[in-house]
């Protein structure tokens, strides 16, 4: 059952910069995310941008300590940070544990910061489909940061790089060696490196993926740097923000932000069609009861009909809508 709420007073708290009303909204966006348009209407006149900040990486790695550590020293600098850390969601229990909070106790409580947990409820790519609209609520809100944490499946986690301007990537000592982490598939999205918990060493990783970028030719102009930081103790946290800003600042003087915030919004866009044609698909062409019939025939008939029926019923969606196009 939808929770009810009146959009207008939520849009006018929102306004006045009331936090409550953000985290209403936050949850009308996951919930409902077809009112998405209802609600950004409002602030159509805005023209915020937040600079958004990606930290991926392989489970254990210490990713919501450090966003915590990141986070502690952006507010010390005066500015605002909205965050957004994403768990995965259990494939059978359908819920999502959500301890981020645990990890930034000593943050999570201070004014010029917002921080939102979400369930990535079985999105691919690292994060949830309520991320890029969670983030526009915070540039609405005048966040002058966003940093997203994402799931951290190693694997699957590119989503980041389309969503954040500036993407971490983050190792740790004993996991294997670097090479270990190009086959996992995120060590070619990072624009730095930082390999935490350093107190259980981690400098031959460091000389590793130094090594790797010395063999790689970089486009851009940017050759990610490769920081060390025991995210506990705060130790060389300064360093990994200064390769942030510095990032940052090559991105706006050679104007590639502009390009970042195409493939930020161009992800979306894509993403918005793929969802409606999913819905198009699940509502007149196949249903979850007609997949139900198509199991239960290839379990008794024959499993490698299943592609024959797939192949066939696309075909008869292929002429019905050439039939109404004449």
């Amino acid at each position: 059952m939808k929770a009810s709420y009146d959009l207008d007073t939520l849009i006018n708290n929102f306004k006045k910069k009331d936090k409550i009303a953000l985290a209403k909204l936050i949850t009308i966006l996951e919930n409902e995310p077809e009112k998405a348009h209802e609600i950004f209407k409002y602030f159509e006149d805005i023209s915020h941008d937040s600079y958004i900040i990606g930290i991926t990486g392989s489970p254990g790695v210490g990713k919501s300590t450090l966003t915590g550590a990141i986070c502690k020293k952006i507010l010390e600098n005066g500015k605002s940070v909205g965050i957004i850390c994403v768990d995965p969601t259990s494939p059978f229990s359908g819920g999502a544990f959500l301890g981020d909070r645990v990890r930034m106790t000593n943050i999570s409580l201070h004014p010029n910061v917002f921080l939102r947990s979400l369930a990535s409820r079985g999105y691919k790519g690292g994060i949830s489909r309520a991320v890029f609209d969670i983030g526009l609520l915070y540039e609405a809100y005048g966040m002058d940061i966003i940093i997203i944490e994402t799931v951290g499946v190693g694997q699957a986690e590119f989503d980041i790089y389309n969503l954040a301007y500036s993407v971490i990537v983050v190792l740790v000592p004993g996991y294997g060696d670097a090479i270990q982490m190009q086959k996992a598939g995120i060590i070619e999205i990072g624009d730095m490196y930082n390999i935490n918990k350093k107190d259980l060493g981690g400098e031959d990783i460091a000389v590793q993926v130094e090594m790797m970028l010395d063999d790689t030719v970089f486009h851009s102009g940017w050759r990610p740097p490769v920081s060390m930081t025991d995210a506990i103790t705060g130790e060389g946290i300064e360093e990994l923000i200064q390769n942030i800003w510095d990032h940052k600042e090559h991105l706006e003087l050679s104007e590639a932000i502009i390009q970042k915030k195409k493939n930020r919004f161009s992800f979306k866009i894509k993403e918005l069609i793929y969802s409606k044609i999913e819905r198009i698909i699940s509502e007149r062409l196949i249903n979850e009861n007609e997949i139900e019939e198509i199991i239960n025939h290839a379990l008794a008939d024959g499993k490698f009909k299943i592609y024959r029926i797939i192949h066939n019923k696309f075909e008869d969606m292929n002429f019905e809508l050439k039939k109404k196009s004449k």
